[in-house]
């Protein structure tokens, strides 16, 4: 099932163009990673914070996508903790907060190469039948 969701947001154009990786699928959990280059920086050279949110919307996707069952997102809401810069690479986590028949809950946590906390999204899903 999981390689079906791993073909699924290969065709994901926008996160496939922030080379966006996804590293680990399990049920209601998704782990991506961003390296961070000259294409993510914003005028203070520092990871602009659409890019951010690209990487948390997208692993936070896989996760809900990760039942079987198609999911768009409905909410999101992002807070930038600190900045990262080039040559860093950010992971994403996103775990599921709860699931009923039709939305997920979802919180997703980055972290630079360090391990330092960089930004926590909330995600909403809701699941089309």
């Amino acid at each position: 099932m999981y390689d079906k969701i791993r073909k699924l947001f290969a065709n994901d154009r926008f996160a496939t163009q922030s080379d966006i990786q996804i590293a680990e699928i399990g049920e209601g959990y998704a782990k991506c990673t961003m390296p961070i280059s000259e294409k993510h920086l914003n005028g203070n050279n520092t990871v602009m914070g659409g890019a951010l949110f690209t990487l948390g919307d997208l692993t936070f996707s896989v996760a809900a996508n990760s039942h079987g069952t198609s999911a768009v997102s409905l909410n999101a809401s992002i807070s930038y903790i600190r900045p990262c810069s080039i040559g860093d690479e950010v992971t994403a986590e996103a775990t599921e907060i709860s699931r009923t028949r039709k939305i997920g809950l979802y919180k997703v946590s980055m972290h630079n190469k360090t391990g330092k906390l960089i930004a926590e999204m909330n995600g909403t899903a809701f699941f089309k039948e």
